[in-house]
């Protein structure tokens, strides 16, 4: 298990990038930017050394990116939630693909982690926490009555008997050419 922590400035640029990208609906009044934050760095965690400087590099490809988008020299993280969601909407339009893919995986972690908390299903009208439990309990019923119940014969599998062993492989009987095989076993006639 890594213990991976994003900390001082890295930290300020990732609650920054989470404010910008946290979904918002004026029904729902929730700030959860610090608890998504708190998922997508646990889900960091979870990933490989090389994904995790991945995310760091990324992290700072958006904080120092606003010259390449043409939107400002002014760090990220210090932008306003509106400025900083503007900046994202002009990296999302580039025309170099690689700069628009570079906050995809920072979006993904974010919508992850904020649509997979109870308030957001029950909001959206989605609780898939009572849906997850119902099919877990399905699943152990099934396990159960699969237990109660005897197993079904299997037919045997083609070319499963006779089998030929390298002893008696090359043996040939009269009249016949290949290895020796119990036609009656079989139902044919063997040639």
């Amino acid at each position: 298990m890594s213990n991976f922590v994003l900390r001082g400035y890295t930290r300020r640029i990732a609650r920054a990038v989470v404010d910008a990208m946290v979904p918002r609906w004026p029904e729902l009044d929730v700030d959860m930017t610090d608890d998504v934050l708190a998922q997508v760095e646990d889900t960091i965690r979870g990933y490989p050394i090389g994904i995790q400087m991945g995310v760091l590099a990324m992290l700072y490809g958006v904080e120092f990116g606003g010259p390449i988008t043409m939107s400002g020299v002014k760090p990220f993280s210090w932008l306003t939630r509106e400025e900083a969601e503007a900046r994202l909407a002009k990296v999302g339009d580039h025309k170099v693909p690689q700069v628009r893919m570079m906050p995809m995986l920072l979006k993904l972690m974010v919508g992850f982690a904020a649509y997979s908390r109870p308030d957001v299903e029950e909001f959206l009208g989605a609780p898939r926490r009572a849906w997850r439990k119902d099919r877990q309990n399905f699943r152990e019923d099934l396990v159960r009555i699969d237990d109660l119940e005897p197993s079904p014969s299997v037919p045997t599998p083609l070319g499963g008997e006779p089998l030929a062993t390298p002893e008696t492989y090359l043996e040939f009987t009269e009249g016949r050419k290949g290895p020796v095989l119990d036609a009656a076993a079989n139902g044919g006639s063997g040639s």
